[in-house]
């Protein structure tokens, strides 16, 4: 299993314009659009009373590029990602005095007492009992109740530490609390779930919360053909086509369907394949 391409646009020119600010909860975000957005974006940034800037200075232009292309929504809102505290504040202070939000006022910068205050943002994963899967991301407070809820959901918790991983969750629905039922997180594509799963699996700013899956079952060696595959056997399975394969152990069988755990990637959860879909080690070539 591979880690999802992470590489950055080009840097922007000067016709770029960047529109940044915090969200309810304190969280810094910002998107810059190219010239050809760049009308629209300001109009988006009004609307939300977020704050707008043009890249017309070296300095800017070198910060820009390290901020991640916004997007524009059909309804003419726009998404900006999450983005570090430190790169929102070297933004504000390059843009300030001379820039202010559509409200007159000065744009705030991010303090470690406003990090602190803000909620922490977490993502609930797993499958349903259809095998479909399933996935919200969450800003709470309340750290307990997440971790409650997913447990009783037989679901994984995580939180998310890092802007980085805050903007590529992003694409996951908003949950609502409480949860009532595993069927009140979202069903989602599997593409999706594939692209967070192998996120989630290197990164050590994903930290799992309550209960993930336990230790991993214990390996007692390979299957002699795809008919004798059973518990502790030790596979190999694709996550997705962009993602690869990675080892796999057969946690449980029930016919033809197995349910496996990736061997070096404890903290990601259980998933579910057809015992052909796997592929056989030899125990020679390990």
């Amino acid at each position: 299993m591979t880690k999802p391409n992470s590489s950055k646009p080009s840097p922007a020119s000067n016709s770029t314009v960047i529109v940044y600010g915090l969200d309810p909860a304190g969280k810094p975000k910002a998107g810059r659009f190219p010239g050809k957005h760049a009308n629209l974006a300001r109009k988006a940034a009004l609307a939300l009373k977020l704050a707008v800037c043009k890249v017309n200075r070296p300095r800017l232009i070198e910060i820009a590029s390290r901020i991640p292309v916004g997007r524009l929504h059909a309804q003419g809102k726009a998404f900006l990602p999450f983005i570090r505290s430190e790169l929102y504040d070297e933004l504000a202070t390059a843009v300030l005095p001379t820039s202010r939000a559509a409200t007159g006022k000065a744009i705030p910068k991010v303090t470690a007492e406003a990090a602190r205050a803000s909620a922490k943002v977490y993502v609930i994963l797993g499958f349903d009992e259809r095998l479909k899967p399933r996935g919200a991301r969450y800003v709470s407070r309340n750290e307990d109740q997440l971790v409650s809820a997913a447990a009783e959901m037989n679901l994984c918790l995580y939180e998310m530490r890092s802007a980085d991983l805050i903007s590529w969750v992003n694409p996951l629905p908003l949950g609502k609390l409480p949860l009532p039922s595993r069927s009140s997180v979202p069903e989602i594509r599997q593409a999706l779930y594939s692209e967070l799963v192998s996120w989630i699996a290197v990164e050590a700013d994903a930290v799992p919360r309550g209960k993930v899956d336990g230790p991993l079952p214990a390996q007692k060696g390979y299957p002699e053909n795809w008919e004798t595959i059973g518990a502790g056997h030790l596979v190999v399975a694709q996550e997705s086509q962009e993602h690869g394969w990675a080892e796999a152990i057969v946690v449980e069988r029930k016919g033809d369907l197995l349910t496996l755990r990736y061997r070096d990637y404890p903290k990601v959860p259980r998933f579910y394949r057809h015992h052909r879909a796997v592929a056989l080690l030899s125990p020679a070539a390990t």
